[in-house]
This record gives structure tokens, C-alpha cells and sequence, in this order.
């Protein structure tokens, strides 16, 4: 399949480098970083989309945290104690202080724990902390969790951002954030234009060429993201680069363009609502129609893996030993007509499904739209912007749709995707999928807290999920960052976290300076 080219874009952009320029930084060592959307919360306890988590993990810090392998490290947690299967100890590291000079205590968790969980706050967060049935402070510098049952997935629980005890929640201005303990504070919000942050000046720094501060610009047109690296104006473009100008930008003097493994996971969702979508034969009939190899090949130029399931190779939980689905159209239009859609005289089998995206997202529905097409079945294509796209997710109103899971942290994840129970807004079985044998098993999985056992039942859960195709895995996005070369020191999570954002240095002394040559402060 041949792809459409972006060669006007390119051309823009060698035309205009001509008169690239150096950046003009706002302040003496600030970084400017081009993101697509505007986040919608700077307050850890309602954040929920993921440039919102990206930004507040640079200002608050949690008891427990991912490392770059994806697993459980204590981050305001020096140690932690499992006492039994329904109690975890926290032992927190003292000598901590939020932003605006408050040092943290176990009063400050049990707080921000208590608001998320207290329902009539409405955090969006409440649902993934309904295990916890108590949080206690058994000192200033210790943190009791107990959970409802044996919770093997507790630790995620207590990836919370923590803010000062007694925080107001909405009623405090929206474009504010509370004080954190993070790396940096919140010096400037400008909703739909830029995020700025600034040093915490409870946590100093001890190398001269660090990063001052972050400014978050919001740049929604990709194509203009690449015209700010390009130009200098930008100095990092995290995952939101077309891939189509990945070659060109590789070729440009003074960026790097760095690619790892990552974890999102990008699949293609049925309804189970839908008579014919229940039918596993055309399931399968779809999956045999996507010629993943290509789209990466071509479209995503080669920036991803095609994937077996939701979790990675690099994820302890992962099996690979599952069944797969190559590129066969030919097996796809057999199954189809198995299913009782026969091919009429234009070959096409009256089976009509409706893509729904956002309009970022309609090209990958023409691609797959053009797959599904050789086998007869005819696709429609809705594309809405982003709330009324999610409100249809969440309502069931769609037949089928590309989308994204970002950073999954444990295979706890299968259970809130595929438990029948867990329809929104409980959960996020948005198609209504339903087997008896896959509530058993991701429901074995969550009580289950000894490793072995749970990796032998998520063993399962991987094949039974290949098989029954609840989901199509179309593939695990690489991580992209573009670069300018005047920063140094970043280091890749898989999930995509920009924490070492903390790390940067800026290789010119020069750019650290004020416009009159004195050092900043």
C-alpha cells in the first residue's frame, strides 16, 4: 500500500531554515518544550489525562514510582514493609519540604488519599483507590495502607501525587497548582497556550548547567512542531512528531532524534453491542485484514513493534506464546463468508462498521479503511474532536476504533479493560465484552499476591485475550523524542514519563547567563 508523503511539509520546512534563528529563551536557562494539547489539571489529585501526569510528576512526587524497566521503587517512601497480604508499611524519607517551604508528613499522604477517596471531591481518581479500605498515619514519617482483600496491584495505589494536608480542591483557581515537593512549581499557566515551571526552591541544585526551568508551549499543528525544532525555537518534541517528518528532521544539524522501546499500546477496539462484531469469525476476519508489517513500515516509519497483547516484552508479566494474526486477506474473506456475509457481484458483503476518531486520528481510519475494503467490508469513518470522541467510548456508541493505552503499570490492567463488571464509568470495558473465563482469570490475578502465580494466570489471561480478540493489538509505539542539541542528559521511560526533564544540563555555560552576561541565579 503506497502512503500519502508529506514532501510539501519538508519543503516548508527547508524553505523556511533558511532563516532559522537561534532560541530566544524566555529566561536564562529555560527549555522549551512543544506539546499538542493544553493539560487539564496541575492538581495530581484530578489529573487524568496524560500530558496533565507528565507535567504534575515534575511537580509532586509520590510515595511509589516507576523506574525506567517499569518497576516499583519508593520515591517519598525510604523503604517499604508488605506486613501481610492486606497491609503495606511506607516508611517516608524525612527532611522533604513542598515548594513553599511546609516539610511533608504522613499527615500530608493521609490527606491527599482521604480527598481522592472521599467521593462527594469528585476526583476522577476515586475508582482506582477502591481497594484501599483505610490510609494511616501511624507517625509523622510512617504510612499504614490496608486494603479490602489480598490486592496484588497495591503499589499502584501509591503512585498518587502528594499535596499539603488540608488542600482545597476546585474550588481553588483552575490555572493554579498546590505546593509539591517536586523537582519543580508552577510559575505560569496560560490555558491552551503554555505551562511554566520553575526550580523548587526546597530542592536545590548542585550543577551549574542544570535546567532553571520548563516552558510547556502548546502547539497543537505537528507540522509546526517540526518548524520549531528546526528553527531552534523548541528544544524538545516528546511523541508528538508525524513520523513522515522523522527522516527529514534526522537530517538537520543540531537535532538528535532518540528512539526507544515504549510501552503505549495501540489496539483496535470492538463493541460487543454489535450482532456481527459478537461473531468471533469476523473478528478474526478483521484481524486477518490489517497488514500491520506495512503500516509500520510506511506510515509509522519503523517507530513501533507489532504487538501480541497489551503488555510489552520488557513487562514481568509478559507472554509472547500467543496466536497471531499476519497479514491474510485471503483467510479473511473465508471467515467472512463463514460468518454468512457473502461477497455480492462488486465483491463487498453489506457488513457496514463505523470508525469513530478524533480528527488527528483520521488518517490511520483511512488506511484501515482502505485494508478492510479489499475484503468487502465497507467502512465508516466519524471523526470528532476529542471530548465528544471519548463521550462515545464511554457511552458504547461506536462499532470500532483505533485508540491508546499509555504507561500500563501492571497486568492488573486486563481486569479494569476485560472484566465483564467493569463497563464505565466503574471501569473501562467500554465494548461490553463478556466470558465467564475471563473474569475468573483477571479476577484470580488481582488477589493473587504471590508473582510466580500471577505471571502463570496473566499467562493465560495473554492467550485467551489473542484468542477471543476482545481487542485486535495492532502495535507498541517506540518513544520519540527530537532533541536540540544544546540540552543534554535525558533518559527515556518507557512509559513515556518526561521526569528526567529534572536531569537536563545545557552544554553552552552562554546559555546560562542573562542578556547582559551575568549568571542567573
Amino acid at each position: 500500500m503506497r502512503f500519502r508523503r508529506v514532501a510539501l511539509c519538508a519543503l516548508a520546512l527547508a524553505a523556511c531554515y533558511g532563516c532559522a534563528r537561534p532560541h530566544d529563551r524566555v529566561a536564562p536557562g529555560f527549555i522549551q518544550v512543544d506539546i499538542e494539547t493544553s493539560p487539564t489539571a496541575l492538581d495530581p489529585r484530578y489529573a487524568t489525562d496524560a500530558i496533565s501526569e507528565r507535567i504534575d510528576e515534575l511537580m509532586f512526587d509520590p510515595m511509589v514510582r516507576l523506574d525506567p524497566q517499569g518497576g516499583f521503587v519508593g520515591d517519598l517512601a525510604e523503604s517499604i514493609e508488605r506486613t501481610s497480604p492486606t497491609e503495606i508499611i511506607f516508611h517516608l524519607r524525612q527532611g522533604v519540604h513542598f515548594n513553599d517551604g511546609r516539610e511533608l508528613t504522613a499527615r500530608d499522604v493521609k490527606s491527599t488519599f482521604d480527598f481522592v477517596i472521599d467521593r462527594k471531591n469528585r476526583s476522577p481518581k476515586a475508582g482506582g483507590l477502591e481497594q484501599i479500605k483505610s490510609i494511616d498515619a501511624l507517625d509523622d514519617y510512617t504510612i499504614k495502607m490496608t486494603t479490602r482483600g489480598p490486592y496484588a496491584p497495591a503499589l499502584e495505589m501509591a503512585m498518587l501525587g502528594i499535596v499539603p494536608g488540608q488542600t482545597p480542591g476546585r474550588n481553588s483557581s483552575a490555572l493554579d497548582a498546590p505546593p509539591g515537593t517536586g523537582p519543580f512549581r508552577l510559575r505560569d499557566f496560560e490555558r491552551d497556550d503554555r505551562v511554566v515551571l520553575e526550580r523548587n526552591p526546597a530542592r536545590p541544585i548542585s550543577d551549574a548547567n542544570a535546567i532553571r526551568g520548563i516552558i510547556f508551549k502548546v502547539v497543537p499543528d505537528p507540522t509546526v512542531r517540526a518548524l520549531e525544532l528546526v528553527e531552534h525555537i523548541c528544544d524538545l518534541a516528546p511523541n508528538d512528531i508525524q513520523p513522515d517528518l522523522l527522516p527529514y528532521l534526522r537530517a538537520q544539524n543540531g537535532l538528535d532524534v532518540l528512539t526507544s522501546p515504549g510501552t503505549t499500546y495501540w489496539y483496535l477496539t470492538f463493541n460487543f453491542r454489535d450482532p456481527a462484531l459478537r461473531d468471533l469469525k469476523v473478528r478474526r476476519a478483521i484481524a486477518y485484514s490489517i497488514d500491520r508489517d506495512e503500516i509500520i513500515r510506511a506510515y509509522l516509519r519503523g517507530t513501533a513493534r507489532i504487538a501480541t497483547g497489551l503488555l510489552t516484552p520488557e513487562n514481568w508479566a509478559y507472554d509472547g506464546e500467543v496466536v497471531t494474526y499476519p497479514y491474510d486477506p485471503e483467510r479473511a474473506r473465508q471467515l467472512l463468508d463463514n460468518a454468512g456475509f457473502k461477497a455480492d457481484r462488486n465483491g463487498m458483503r453489506h457488513l457496514t462498521l463505523v470508525y469513530k476518531c478524533t480528527p488527528e486520528g483520521g488518517r490511520m481510519g483511512e488506511i484501515l479503511q482502505a485494508m478492510l475494503r479489499r475484503v468487502g467490508i465497507e467502512v465508516r469513518i466519524r471523526s470528532n474532536e476529542w471530548a465528544t470522541f471519548y463521550g462515545d467510548m464511554q457511552r458504547g456508541n461506536f462499532d470500532i476504533a483505533a485508540m491508546e493505552w499509555i504507561g500500563i503499570k501492571d497486568p492488573h490492567h486486563y481486569y479494569m479493560v476485560f472484566d465483564a463488571p467493569m463497563t464505565p464509568p466503574r471501569g473501562l470495558n467500554r465494548g461490553n465484552y463478556s466470558n465467564p473465563e475471563m473474569d475468573r482469570l483477571v479476577e484470580a490475578g488481582d488477589t493473587t499476591t504471590d508473582e510466580a502465580a500471577r505471571r502463570k494466570i496473566y499467562a493465560q489471561v495473554q492467550k485467551l485475550a489473542a484468542e477471543d480478540l476482545p481487542y485486535l493489538s495492532l502495535w507498541w509505539q517506540d518513544n520519540v523524542m527530537v532533541m536540540n542539541r544544546t540540552v543534554a542528559g535525558f533518559k527515556p521511560y518507557p512509559n513515556g514519563s518526561l521526569r528526567s526533564l529534572a536531569d537536563l544540563t545545557l552544554t553552552s555555560p552562554a546559555l546560562m547567563t542573562t542578556a547582559d552576561g551575568e549568571p542567573s541565579e
